[in-house]
């Protein structure tokens, strides 16, 4: 495996877990995170936050090309000096913040036969944007096989009516299924965080966002915006004031809603039948 804290010393890096920042040094770990994508020989991967590379090394060892987009300039520094040059060709580095990452513009102008599959470890605080964006451009994606905190990797599987249920878990499984694949220890990292991560495999349905999915997530992000409160309440305040309560009930009582109902009692095909009912 890619000697991490031999790179840490000389380049004289300090890694800052505050910023979720913490490097996978188990490398069976490793092993099972890239196997869990089942690439087929030469196949792609898209690679989101690279760091120093232990992810990115076992797939080029294996002979796929990856193209990493990685914020932090000294990762990317790294990155072309220490890996690229011992694979040429297999290695593109994207510099740039992955929410601000056009990711369709970024592999179609490279020519990467689609749909990709994609591969992180996901910083912790961000994790959930990442997903979204990911969701956003799915129409570039066959799946991807992420770390994140376990927590977070439970909202994405949670049922109605429990607590980790909410606006992640609907999302999710609207545009794609999720498997989890197995937990990760906080020793296999450095620093080591102070919670348990999770590996999940989620394959995405193919196609753009259209209208109605955007429509559809709206009234997903509105029902869970205030948990308290009732998803009448919501949304006749913040997705059509304009309509007004009374002909809100008439459509939950047509979809045999209660007019108390809140979010996290939908399940994901009354959230697609309220959505259609509301265009």
């Amino acid at each position: 495996m890619l000697n991490q804290v031999r790179l840490l010393k000389k380049y004289a890096i300090r890694v800052r877990g505050h910023l979720g920042q913490h490097l996978l040094m188990d490398p069976n770990t490793v092993r099972k995170i890239v196997d869990g994508l089942e690439l087929a020989a030469g196949e792609p991967v898209l690679e989101i936050g690279p760091g120093l590379g232990a992810l990115t090394a076992e797939f080029l060892v294996r002979g796929h090309s990856v193209i990493a987009v990685e914020k932090d300039p000294k990762f990317v520094e790294i990155l072309q000096t220490e890996i690229a040059p011992e694979f040429p060709g297999l290695l593109e580095i994207v510099r740039g913040d992955i929410l601000k990452c056009d990711l369709t513009k970024v592999l179609r102008e490279r020519n990467v036969p689609l749909p990709v599959k994609a591969a992180s470890n996901l910083p912790y605080y961000i994790s959930t944007p990442i997903l979204f964006h990911l969701i956003e451009h799915r129409a570039c994606f066959h799946s991807a096989v992420l770390m994140m905190q376990k927590e977070v990797a439970a909202r994405m599987t949670a049922k109605p009516r429990t607590e980790d249920y909410g606006r992640l878990s609907v999302s999710s499984s609207v545009f794609g299924k999720t498997q989890t694949l197995f937990d990760v220890s906080p020793k296999c990292f450095l620093p080591a965080p102070e919670v348990t991560s999770r590996v999940i495999r989620y394959v995405f349905e193919r196609g753009h966002v259209s209208g109605e999915e955007k429509a559809l997530l709206d009234v997903i992000r509105i029902a869970f915006s205030e948990r308290r409160k009732t998803l009448l309440s919501l949304l006749s305040k913040q997705l059509r004031p304009e309509k007004g309560r009374e002909e809100l009930a008439m459509v939950f009582g047509r979809l045999g809603l209660s007019l108390n109902a809140r979010g996290e009692e939908l399940t994901t095909a009354q959230f697609r039948q309220l959505s259609d009912a509301l265009k």
